[in-house]
């Protein structure tokens, strides 16, 4: 009977059956010390510390390679992950700051630029639409508004505005 040497610990009884199961399909015969206890009496899981992972004496640095390896991916995994998020994060506050502006120049339109900056704000607003899908909440918020705002503008100006330059002229 070989003997059994000490391959790693881990937290938990479900993180070690993980390991467990993961050393078993590559083909090493891994144990865990007190798996028993820890089976019939969960409740002593915190009494008992970490898990310890055995395995076979002439497995050890095939299996503890293979461990590194499985790490080694997982690492790659969340730098990818983490990338994919900081592109995303990034993308979601550039197309927030452009919906600011369209709203800014919403309202813009409708108090003191006339038409320039309503049309201006509707080319912003379909620059997040093109940007951003799904829309957050806020971005949703500030297209709205800026939507209401562009019509009201519109329709002051376009129904008013003659009057005002003829008075002017």
């Amino acid at each position: 009977m070989s003997t059994h040497v000490f391959l790693t610990e881990v937290a938990n009884f479900s993180e070690a059956q993980v390991v467990k199961s993961f050393l078993v399909a590559q083909g090493f015969h891994p144990r865990l010390r007190d798996e028993l206890t820890r089976s019939v009496a969960p409740h002593l899981e915190t009494f008992l510390g970490k898990l310890i992972i055995e395995i076979p004496e002439g497995e050890f640095l095939a299996a503890s390679s293979a461990l590194e390896k499985l790490e080694d991916e997982q690492a790659e995994i969340n730098a990818e992950q983490d990338e994919t998020t900081q592109l995303k994060n990034q993308n979601l506050m550039e197309s927030q700051e452009l919906a600011k502006k369209c709203l800014i120049n919403a309202v813009l339109g409708c108090v003191l630029v006339p038409l320039v900056c309503n049309l201006y704000s509707m080319l912003l607003g379909f620059r997040v639409l093109g940007k951003e899908m799904p829309l957050s909440r806020l971005t949703r918020t500030r297209l709205i508004m800026a939507f209401f705002f562009n019509c009201f503008g519109f329709y002051i100006w376009l129904t008013y505005g003659p009057m005002l330059l003829k008075d002017l002229f």
